[in-house]
């Protein structure tokens, strides 16, 4: 008698592979390039839960000399300072189809692992945003100086300079904005309304549609009702571990079927803010989208990841 054993049983392990690392490679070249270097997604392996970097808190500021005095001077000291990230893992799937479902539509069992590969790759890069537009959000919103109130239909234009005032005259360092499509179109509408120039019927906006020629990351991922003026190195997203792969066969069912499920985990980075050690290790998306796990540890407000522009309060 002849049994169906696993080894009779193609798996295509690679080939999901494949495909999910060709698809993540070149979203991840081209998003790093796109977002003006204030999103970040990387690739370093990283040990333990969370990633703790020391440094030393100075914020020093020159004062007047008398040249006439001889007193005492009273010694400074440096302070001790320390950056947190967290570590968040996560999983995709199990998917599963039997071998039929593809015979059936004259397809290769090959094609699921192609499939799947692709469409974890597209998971892992929206996941990435999710997360890290909470993680802004929360962190930001921990710090009060850093969030300015407006409304696109009352403010126009100066919805996004409000933002840009508590940079004060870093406001420059603002390299992209950020917000959900909805909020991107009321701005773009505003901006078409309130014409900077118009003779003949030609109108002139000026870079970007009343987003003053900055870039602007639009993502359904972004909270509703918030824009965020980020700086360069506002929020690193870092694959910290080897992603794990399992493409599996099932031989105990009526009809011979393969599976797929992966793995993986990535660190998030915040400048300016420090995950606290006291809400604990892999956090949830709740966890990283609540203003009380995260803390300031920039001296300077002109340090930190950005500005949150909220609209929630309606004219």
């Amino acid at each position: 008698m002849t049994t169906t054993v696993n080894t009779d049983m193609v798996i295509y392990n690679d080939l999901a592979q494949t495909a999910y690392l060709e698809r993540i490679q070149d979203v991840i070249e081209i998003f790093n390039v796109s977002s003006s270097g204030a999103v970040i997604l990387n690739n370093e392996l990283i040990e333990g839960d969370l990633r703790k970097r020391a440094f030393y808190k100075i914020g020093g500021a020159v004062e007047h000399r008398d040249v006439n005095s001889d007193a005492k001077v009273t010694a400074k000291k440096i302070g001790p300072g320390e950056m947190v990230g967290v570590k968040v893992p996560f999983k995709y799937g199990p998917y599963q189809t039997t071998d039929e479902a593809f015979k059936r539509r004259a397809r290769s069992p090959e094609e699921f692992s192609m499939l799947v590969g692709q469409d974890y790759a597209d998971a892992v890069l929206e996941g990435y945003i999710e997360y890290a537009m909470a993680s802004l959000k929360a962190s930001i919103m921990s710090n009060a100086d850093m969030v300015a109130n407006a409304s696109i239909a009352k403010d126009g234009k100066k919805t996004l300079t409000k933002g840009m005032r508590k940079f004060g005259d870093r406001s420059a360092r603002i390299a992209l904005w950020v917000m959900d499509s909805t909020t991107y179109f009321d701005l773009v509408d505003q901006a078409i309304t309130d014409k900077i120039y118009n003779e003949a019927d030609i109108v002139i906006y000026g870079g970007q549609p009343g987003t003053l020629g900055k870039p602007v990351l639009v993502t359904d991922k972004a909270p509703v009702d918030s824009i965020f003026g980020l700086q360069t190195g506002a929020i690193t997203v870092t694959e910290s571990q080897l992603p794990g792969f399992c493409s599996y066969s099932i031989n105990d069912q009526e009809n011979i079927a393969m599976g797929f499920r992966a793995e993986g985990t990535f660190n998030l980075d915040v400048l300016g803010y420090s995950w606290k050690e006291t809400a604990g290790v892999n956090p949830n998306l709740a966890a990283l989208g609540s203003s009380a796990n995260w803390t300031k540890y920039a001296t300077s407000n002109k340090s930190t990841a950005g500005v949150l522009i909220d609209l929630s309060t309606k004219p």
